[in-house]
C-alpha cells in the first residue's frame, strides 16, 4: 500500500527482507501476535512512488484481535514526518548554529580587550571563520528544506573535479571534527572538467567526508577521490577504515536514522536527496571488514 522500496525484494513480499528486521511496523505486530498485547513503535520507511524517493515517519500502533478462533493484528499508523522534521531543524538551529554564534561572539568579545595587534589579527581570522561556518549550516538547511519542497533550483556550471576534492578537504581539514584524523586525496584521483552544480556536489562530499570522520578515531586514515566510469561518467568517493554494523547498513539512508543520537539523522538522506534527485546521480557503498566503508557517487557522462 506504501509502495515501501523493500516490500518486493523477496518472494514472501513484505516482512521479508533483510531490511525488513529493522522496521518498527514488523516488530511491532510481531511483538503484539507473540503477547497477544498492543504494541507501540516508530517506523520509517522508504516508499517508491512514481519513480520519487518519499520517506515516512509513522508512530505504529499493533493490537491484537481474535476473530473465528485466529488472531489478527490491527495495525494503525500516524503520521510523525513534520515532528521528526522540527526536531531535527530544532537541534540543528538552537543546538549547532547557536553553538557556533556563541563560539563567534566569545572571538569578538576577545577581539575588544586584546591590546596586541598580532593577537586580535589571529582572533579576526578565527570569527571569520566560524562567521562563514555559520552562515553555511544556514543554507545547508535551507537547500535542504527547497529540496524537499521540490522547489530547489540548480546551477549548472563547468567544475573541475580535482578543485572539489581540494575544496571539500580544505573546508574540513581545520574542522574539530577532524580533530587527529588524517585526510587524504588519493594520488590517482580525476583532473577532469565536467558539468554540474558546484555547490550542490560540495555539500554532498562534505556531509560524506564528514560522516566518515565520525566514523573514525584518532589517528586513522580518511581517504577521498575521484574516478572514470566506465559510461564516460565520474565518480566521487570517500573511504574510512572501519566496517558499519549491518544494522546501520540497513538504514543508512532513512530521513529520521542515526547513529548519533535522537533527533540526529539527516546527513546520509541529504545525500541521497540531492544527488538522486537534483544531480541526476546515484549514491550507494560497500562496508566490510577488509576494505572499510566507502560511499560513491556516480555521475553519467
Amino acid at each position: 500500500m506504501l509502495n515501501c522500496a523493500h516490500a518486493c525484494e523477496t518472494s514472501g513480499g513484505c516482512g521479508t527482507s533483510e531490511s525488513c528486521r529493522y522496521c518498527g511496523a514488523a516488530n511491532a505486530i510481531k511483538v503484539c501476535l507473540e503477547t497477544k498485547k498492543k504494541s507501540v513503535a516508530e517506523c520509517r520507511i522508504n516508499a517508491l512512488t512514481d519513480g520519487k524517493n518519499i520517506s515516512y515517519d509513522f508512530e505504529v500502533t499493533a493490537s491484537p484481535f481474535e476473530f473465528g478462533g485466529d488472531d489478527y493484528v490491527i495495525l494503525s499508523l500516524k503520521d510523525i514526518s513534520s515532528e521528526k522534521r522540527r526536531k531535527v531543524l530544532e537541534r540543528v538551529f538552537f543546538h549547532d548554529i547557536i553553538n557556533t554564534a556563541g563560539g563567534l561572539s566569545g572571538f569578538l568579545e576577545f577581539m575588544k580587550s586584546s591590546n596586541d595587534p598580532q593577537e586580535t589579527k589571529k582572533f579576526i581570522k578565527i570569527a571569520g571563520n566560524l562567521g562563514d561556518k555559520l552562515i553555511d549550516e544556514i543554507l545547508a538547511q535551507r537547500q535542504l528544506m527547497e529540496a524537499e519542497s521540490g522547489e530547489l533550483v540548480t546551477d549548472l556550471k563547468l567544475a573541475n573535479s580535482l578543485e572539489i576534492l581540494q575544496q571539500v578537504t580544505h573546508q574540513l581539514e581545520h574542522h574539530p571534527v577532524a580533530n587527529g584524523r588524517i585526510i587524504l586525496i588519493s594520488d590517482e584521483s580525476l583532473d577532469h572538467d565536467f558539468i554540474t552544480d558546484h555547490v550542490l556536489l560540495q555539500r554532498v562530499l562534505v556531509n560524506l567526508l564528514k560522516n566518515a570522520l565520525e566514523a573514525s578515531a584518532k589517528g586513522q586514515i580518511i581517504t577521498l577521490g575521484s574516478k572514470k566510469e566506465d559510461t564516460d561518467g565520474i565518480s566521487f568517493w570517500v573511504n574510512n577504515v572501519n566496517e558499519m554494523p549491518r544494522h546501520v547498513q540497513m538504514q543508512i539512508f532513512q530521513r529520521s536514522f542515526s547513529t548519533k543520537g535522537t533527533s540526529r539523522g539527516i546527513g546520509t538522506y541529504s545525500i541521497k536527496l540531492f544527488t538522486e534527485f537534483y544531480l541526476k546521480g546515484k549514491v550507494d557503498f560497500t562496508s566490510n571488514a577488509e576494505n572499510g566503508t566507502t560511499f560513491t557517487v556516480h555521475f553519467s557522462a
